[in-house]
């Protein structure tokens, strides 16, 4: 299969960070995260990394391209490469599994910037394997019900319901990363029906629903929180587990 050459997810992020230090006129990502809003940063970073991403995919596929335009058989080959999808097959596979794993560095960054241990998990457990693990693999080797487990979606689109296997622990939450025009209160209560037991969504989104939230939380076993509070939940979280 046709494959591009891009940069890492790692260095995409780093530059969509500098981006929104030039923008909003900061010194470090931690002076950055006292100023504006954990929730929509998250999503404003996020959006810039997929910004970025784009455009080295354009001039990944341009130079892929020029490489092959000096010979008629490699121009056929290229031709038929983006007629048979197997190019666009490429790209597509390769931009989910990068939309994937960036949430996912995005949010450890982040939170390690904050002062919390995590860690991209690395482990499965009952067959499912989480995003992120706090404080760290170690800790779930050494007793996985004394770490807290994250599954992270940037949209409801992607397969949520394959992230219920997340409260297979006992301390885990899922999150959704963008404010997802799919999340609706008939989307909450579904979620909430089929077992997930607490679930973080942009601030937009549960401000925007906070009151039927509430009632759902009252009619399932279910809390549903403001993202902007994951921080400070997993901070007490290790402290009241002295991790």
């Amino acid at each position: 299969m046709t494959k591009l050459r891009l940069p890492n997810v790692e260095n995409i992020i780093d530059e969509a960070i500098i981006n929104m230090l030039k923008k909003y006129l900061k010194n470090n990502l931690k002076e950055l995260l006292m100023s504006e809003n954990f929730s929509n940063l998250i999503d404003e970073i996020e959006r810039e990394a997929e910004k970025i991403y784009r455009n080295y995919e354009i001039k990944a596929i341009e130079e892929y391209l020029k490489s092959k335009s000096f010979l008629t058989k490699e121009v056929t080959t290229a031709i038929r490469a983006i007629v048979d999808n197997s190019l666009i097959t490429s790209i597509a596979n390769t931009r989910r599994a990068r939309a994937g794993s960036s949430v996912q560095t995005i949010l450890v960054k982040i939170l390690r910037e904050l002062g919390i241990r995590c860690e991209i998990a690395k482990f499965e457990f009952a067959g499912y394997r989480p995003d992120i693990v706090v404080p760290s693999n170690e800790a779930f080797r050494e007793n996985h019900k004394r770490v807290f487990v994250i599954a992270i979606k940037r949209t409801l689109r992607e397969r949520w319901a394959e992230d219920i296997d997340v409260f297979k622990f006992p301390n885990s939450a899922f999150v959704l990363i963008k404010p997802d025009i799919d999340f609706t209160p008939d989307k909450a209560e579904d979620m909430a029906r089929r077992g997930m037991k607490k679930i973080y969504i942009p601030d937009i989104l549960y401000d925007r629903f906070k009151n039927e939230l509430r009632k759902l939380e009252s009619k399932y076993n279910v809390a549903f929180r403001s993202l902007s509070l994951l921080p400070n939940d997993l901070i007490d979280f290790l402290s009241r587990t002295s991790l």
